[in-house]
């Protein structure tokens, strides 16, 4: 039971091979079963993960999503963004390697991030290769998770992402995850790196705008976003009830319950 307690606290390393859930890392798999069979439970979370950024694009040019693995994010935003992965699919419009991104400095309005910095070996690395693409003022949008107990507990049940609390995230040459593999994760890099906004100012060249805390219930009734899991779709106006219950939960008790993470950078200038 202490090595179980121990594992949820502090550090927790699951292989793939014990993953419980379905298709991890199949992203066109994922797209497919997005367009053909978009129930309510998915299409509201990512509605909530996607719809505040709007609000930050909608006065900028060039906005690019890095990793952008299914590409469901364009069906939520406002205007058109440049889906970028490191390997082209139909419905990628630009071959970006994020952790080599040879754009012209200067040349970026906004990146946006989603559920891609927990899979970076030297995520200070790439938060700080970013800052000379973008234009003066430029902004990093990022949706992640975020690693509160009852998210820990659900990645030690299903295996299918871990975490580590044993490393210093704002050490350049600590690797946080198996670089040699894109889908390795470490969950706790997030929190790591936005739960104190005075350190992260002072390490880093960008100034967090924004860093609220989200997602609880919704996302496990989603049945996920790439890799699945058995959910029943629920009608809109109880998903709303549910957000609501979400809310007020992580309000009282976000150490217990926030599953996600929402962050603006801004580029200092």
């Amino acid at each position: 039971m202490k090595d179980i307690y121990t594992k949820i606290m502090r550090e927790y390393k699951p292989k793939h091979i014990d993953n419980k859930m379905e298709n991890e890392g199949d992203v066109e798999l994922a797209r497919e079963i997005y367009l053909k069979n978009k129930i309510n439970n998915l299409d509201f979370l990512l509605f909530k993960r996607f719809d505040w950024m709007n609000e930050f694009i909608k006065n900028r040019s060039t906005v690019i999503d890095l990793g952008s693995g299914a590409g469901l994010i364009e069906f939520y935003m406002n205007k058109k963004i440049i889906l970028s992965d490191i390997k082209k699919l139909d419905f990628i419009d630009k071959e970006i390697d994020a952790l080599n991104i040879d754009i012209p400095n200067n040349s970026v309005d906004v990146f946006i991030c989603s559920h891609m910095i927990h899979h970076i070996a030297h995520p200070i690395k790439f938060l700080k290769s970013l800052e000379p693409k973008l234009v003066d003022g430029g902004l990093i949008l990022i949706q992640e998770i975020n690693t509160s107990f009852f998210m820990r507990l659900i990645l030690y049940l299903t295996k299918h992402e871990g975490f580590s609390y044993n490393i210093d995230v704002f050490d350049e040459n600590v690797t946080a995850n198996d670089i040699n593999d894109p889908w390795s994760a470490n969950c706790a890099i997030p929190e790591l790196l936005f739960q104190n906004k005075e350190l992260f100012e002072m390490k880093m060249p960008f100034d967090i705008m924004k860093n609220s805390l989200n997602e609880f219930l919704l996302l496990p009734l989603s049945g996920g976003v790439i890799a699945k899991s058995k959910t029943i779709e629920l009608p809109m106006i109880l998903l709303k009830i549910i957000d609501f219950i979400d809310k007020v939960l992580i309000f009282l008790f976000p150490n217990l319950f926030a599953f996600g993470r929402s962050v603006v950078l801004k580029k200092r200038t």
